[in-house]
């Protein structure tokens, strides 16, 4: 019988001669007497309730023959052995998922959603997470990369200057102008 102990410490409190309390560290527990008495009816009801279910398998033993008392138990042994199978199986199965996982570049954490019913079913759904991982990632890719609005482009000098705005215009901006369009610069020169 794997029986839990929880201990519970009392501590009291030891009063200096000025009347102070000594120091104490944070990370101890204090129970009020309604905690304990919790703590103890829970411990007591699981307790009975295991002596209650010991009691009626013995009853029911009692009241069959020989033969039925080892039938009985060669099947109640082999369901403690399939159950324990189970469970390393499932372990196993667990560690095969995330090393498969780690392998691929997923989260482990991703194990919980894997399908531990055998290898088949570990692969296929692993499958299944990585391209939905996948789908997940490049659509938030994208969403970054998308951005805003357009910045807006510097407005485009006039396609004609008359003259008068040549004239008046100073050496650097003629340059700019002789550059952009050196037809016009020659024509307003000229």
């Amino acid at each position: 019988m794997a029986e839990e102990n929880d201990n519970v410490e009392v501590v009291e409190t030891d009063k200096t001669a000025a009347g102070s309390e000594q120091s104490k560290p944070q990370d101890e527990k204090k129970y009020t007497d309604a905690d304990v008495d919790a703590i103890i009816d829970k411990k007591f009801a699981k307790w009975k309730a295991d002596q209650e279910a010991k009691e009626s398998e013995a009853k029911k033993l009692a009241k069959m023959n020989a033969d039925d008392k080892q039938a009985y138990q060669l099947k109640k042994r082999e369901q403690e052995l399939a159950d324990r199978e189970a469970e390393i199986n499932k372990r196993e199965l667990t560690a095969e998922a995330k090393s498969i996982l780690s392998e691929r570049g997923l989260p482990i954490e991703l194990v919980n959603n894997v399908n531990l019913t055998d290898a088949d079913s570990v692969h296929e759904s692993i499958d299944q997470l990585q391209k939905s991982w996948e789908e997940a990632v490049q659509k938030g890719v994208s969403e970054r990369i998308k951005g805003g609005k357009p910045i807006p482009k510097a407005p485009s000098a006039p396609a004609e200057i008359t003259k008068e705005q040549f004239d008046k215009m100073g050496y650097k901006s003629r340059n700019e102008l002789f550059e952009r369009n050196p037809e016009l610069y020659n024509k307003l020169k000229g």
